[in-house]
């Protein structure tokens, strides 16, 4: 017996809902008893071998426009974090750091950048979003990337001319 609690419809309140006693439920039978030939069931001829595709388990693949747009992209933020890169390396050397130091620093921040930003496309242009332990292990790569950038960032002014 199961309560419940409808507003505006019939009458107000508590109204009780029982199934019938006595009746089971029953599955009809399929209607078309003779099952079509899965196509992704089918086994490969023998003669030929097939490596395992990464894209297999996705509806369609990137398209051409796709792909050309994620390059197009990361060619844009590659020069955006240019111009960050440069301006990290400025600030280093107006604190009086050595030129090693300030382009060190700047690199590895341009590299941690360029790596998320990759990481980041190619999910979006291949959804692979549902390959979570690949990009897990990308974004701890960053991660690691930019502590190494914060620690040659922070040591850098030590480093003096």
């Amino acid at each position: 017996m199961i309560f419940l609690s409808i507003d505006r419809v019939g009458p107000l309140g508590i109204v009780r809902v029982q199934a019938r006693t006595g009746q089971d439920f029953t599955i009809p039978a399929p209607q078309n008893p003779a099952p079509q030939a899965d196509p992704l069931q089918t086994a490969p001829p023998s003669g030929t071998s097939t490596g395992a595709n990464p894209f297999s388990t996705l509806e369609r693949g990137p398209t051409t426009t796709e792909l050309a747009l994620g390059a197009a992209a990361l060619v844009v933020l590659a020069v955006l974090f240019l111009f960050v890169r440069q301006g990290v390396r400025a600030h280093l050397i107006n604190r009086r750091a050595t030129l090693d130091a300030a382009d060190g620093a700047s690199w590895m921040l341009f590299s941690a950048l360029m790596l998320t930003a990759a990481i980041l496309v190619s999910a979006t242009v291949g959804r692979l979003w549902q390959a979570w332990a690949g990009l897990a292990a990308g974004f701890a790569l960053c991660l690691v990337l930019f502590g190494a950038a914060l620690v040659l960032f922070l040591r850098a002014p030590d480093r003096r001319r």
